[in-house]
């Protein structure tokens, strides 16, 4: 089985508080109240543009990538993991993953919601048995629907496999339904109507995937037939029609290998962008490892965190600016602030 970020994240459970340093909470700014719409602050007013799940929390940073603090206090023996904001930019939602022995229903993981001042910390999705988990949560346009993945680990004739599905969470009536099968990381269409997705086999990436937002209709995304030996984290694009994913060890379709800097494994690893239509895959930077790429809220430009420090790419031009390095993470999952 091929490991890459995801699964490694639980290998590095163990190591959480060695490898990353300790974040001090961040008070709110002097003399000020913070409301569910105005993002956390130092103690000296510098406001967060970006808020970074973390293994050891969800930290803000301020527009140069510095530290600010920790958003909101968790519970021990729990790490955060996809991060996504609403639409309004009100509040953001999270995945929290729980190691403790005492963990209601056993080892796994829910999704929270907590405003982007870290008031109002409330719990939308609870794994209702063990070794149940969930990831990659996204917000539709109208904010109304959550997207996320569901993965539980059951026995068939003896064996253990995993079941993975896409759900669908109504945030108006909580009413939660499964969309599709074998799936992970979605995405939606600014207009609400498109589904793209990661598709599995047998719990392995195969290729991106195309649905309708209820999850019918579903087919591979790519026009192109080149392949990848791992990709994650499709994101439509604010504005016009385009994704951006992370890939590695990209295969053209003529059989060569693509790609020039090496990820772990020794496999390349790139962030792509791809037209709505899927009729071609454009490599605009190279990173060290598998990353989660977030857009700007102007779709201008693309964010990710890797290395201990967040980069900016600049969709148009390709540069890309590395903001203030920092020992308090290593990488995480990024949210640019509204």
């Amino acid at each position: 089985m091929v490991l890459r970020r995801p699964a490694l994240l639980l290998l590095a459970l163990g190591f959480a508080t060695a490898c990353q340093g300790t974040v001090a909470p961040s008070p709110a700014a002097s003399g000020a109240t913070p409301s569910a719409g105005v993002p956390a602050a130092s103690a000296s007013g510098t406001r967060a543009t970006y808020v970074l799940a973390v293994l050891t929390g969800m930290l803000t940073l301020d527009k140069d990538g510095r530290v600010i603090g920790k958003l909101v206090d968790l519970p021990p023996q729990t790490f955060a993991s996809g991060a996504t904001v609403h639409p309004a930019g009100r509040q953001i939602a999270f995945v929290l993953t729980n190691i403790s022995q005492a963990t209601q229903n056993g080892f796994g993981s829910d999704i929270y919601l907590v405003n982007v001042d870290g008031s109002g910390l409330q719990k939308i999705v609870t794994h209702e048995q063990e070794n149940t988990f969930y990831s990659g949560p996204a917000f539709d346009p109208s904010g109304r629907f959550l997207y996320f993945q569901r993965r539980s680990s059951v026995l068939r004739a003896g064996t253990p496999v995993n079941d993975d599905s896409i759900e669908r969470l109504d945030l108006q009536t909580g009413e939660r339904k499964q969309v599709l099968v074998d799936g992970t990381d979605p995405t939606i269409s600014p207009d609400g109507k498109t589904l793209v997705f990661v598709h599995l086999i047998r719990s392995q990436v195969d290729t991106l995937w195309v649905a309708d937002a209820d999850g019918m209709n579903g087919k591979p995304f790519f026009k192109v037939k080149d392949r990848f030996f791992y990709m994650q984290t499709p994101r439509f694009a604010p504005t016009g029609c385009q994704i951006v994913f992370s890939g590695a060890g990209r295969t053209l379709v003529n059989g060569t290998f693509a790609g020039s800097h090496t990820a772990h494994l020794g496999i390349p690893s790139e962030v792509y962008l791809s037209p709505c239509d899927g009729s071609s895959i454009t490599s605009i930077g190279e990173t060290f490892d598998d990353v989660t790429p977030v857009w700007s809220p102007d779709g201008t430009k693309i964010g990710f965190a890797l290395g201990g420090q967040v980069s900016q790419l600049t969709v148009a031009t390709r540069e890309l600016n590395k903001l203030a390095q920092s020992d308090a993470f290593s990488f995480g999952d990024l949210v640019w602030l509204r």
